[in-house]
């Protein structure tokens, strides 16, 4: 599984030579008629694994700028502060202590209606929890075939699957946009998960997936076909790249965020053989535990310092103190 950090683009910018396809790319890019950008991505190191994360602020001026930031800033906090967790349970409550903050900034008037989706995939070793809550999506990229794996929270997705609307139909519906669920819109949320296991292609896998995570600025104006062409046809970085051009030729009317991520293996519902969770949950805490890991080797030698240094100030003082009484 190759997963390593963003390669940030903007159009213009000096492309990174990739001449396996398999380094990860990401792009968000104002558009057309948008004066700010509340589109926000990241890449997260974590005890728990390796997360990417696309979120769509929403709220008006600032007011969505601002949801998507702190969603994102929420996240990395948590997880990246606590100790290794089974990557679904690490992801729920991440997006938990996000939307907590974003309900009680809600408070304040001038950002009662801010709020922001999100879309996001959690690796930790060969397992891949995605997670969604609004209409930002993750699509499957396998041989120049594409699935759309989350699903929509909005009131027209309702429709699709009730048989009132086709779902080919949702789009140009003029409340295509309209969200039932995202972070910071209710207390309680809860964020949908999906759980997916990568198998190596050395383990029997005929495939090699990539993964896209995407606001609806993009898929709003570009197919999902075009999409499937472009990360088969390009290098991530140059599908990034050409996929926010088309989006940007046809209007470009929202903000435009997406990310491209080569899995180097095939994403499957059940585990590889002899692969479970709480296996690797004791292989990430166990790596923690070692003598090399630097930072907490640095941490205890700080303390250490500190405890003794200050043990030779205390028995300085009593010695002052004895001294003087005689």
């Amino acid at each position: 599984m190759l997963v390593p950090r963003a390669e940030q683009h903007n159009l213009g910018a000096t492309e990174v030579q990739d001449e396996t396809g398999l380094v990860p790319a990401a792009i968000t890019d104002t558009g057309c008629e948008r004066d700010l950008n509340e589109d926000r991505y990241a890449v997260i190191e974590c005890p728990s694994g390796l997360a990417w994360l696309v979120c769509d602020g929403m709220g008006g001026t600032a007011g969505g700028e601002l949801a998507a930031q702190l969603a994102i800033d929420a996240i990395r906090r948590d997880l990246e502060n606590l100790p290794a967790r089974l990557p679904e349970q690490a992801f729920r409550d991440a997006v938990r202590e996000a939307n907590r903050i974003i309900v009680l900034r809600r408070q304040n008037q001038a950002f009662s209606g801010m709020g922001t989706t999100i879309v996001g995939a959690l690796f930790q070793g060969p397992q891949v929890i995605i997670a969604n809550a609004g209409d930002s999506r993750a699509y499957l990229v396998r041989n120049g075939a594409i699935q759309q794996l989350t699903t929509d929270h909005t009131y027209v997705q309702e429709l699709v699957d009730r048989g009132q609307v086709r779902a080919e139909d949702a789009l140009a519906h003029p409340q295509a946009h309209i969200l039932t669920k995202c972070i910071g819109s209710e207390p309680s949320l809860e964020v949908e998960i999906h759980k997916y296991w990568l198998w190596d292609e050395g383990a029997g896998a005929g495939a090699s997936d990539t993964l896209v995570l995407c606001s609806d600025g993009l898929y709003s104006l570009v197919s999902e076909v075009e999409v499937a062409e472009a990360v088969a046809s390009y290098s991530p970085q140059r599908a990034c790249v050409r996929l926010v051009e088309l989006a940007k030729e046809r209007g470009g009317f929202d903000n435009i965020t997406l990310a491209v991520i080569p899995l180097g293996g095939e994403l499957r519902a059940e585990p590889p053989s002899g692969v479970n969770e709480q296996q690797l949950l004791r292989q990430l805490v166990s790596a923690q535990r070692k003598p090399g890991n630097a930072r907490a080797t640095l941490i205890r030698n700080f303390l250490l310092v500190f405890m003794l240094s200050s043990l030779a100030v205390l028995l300085t003082v009593l010695v002052m103190a004895l001294t003087i009484s005689r």
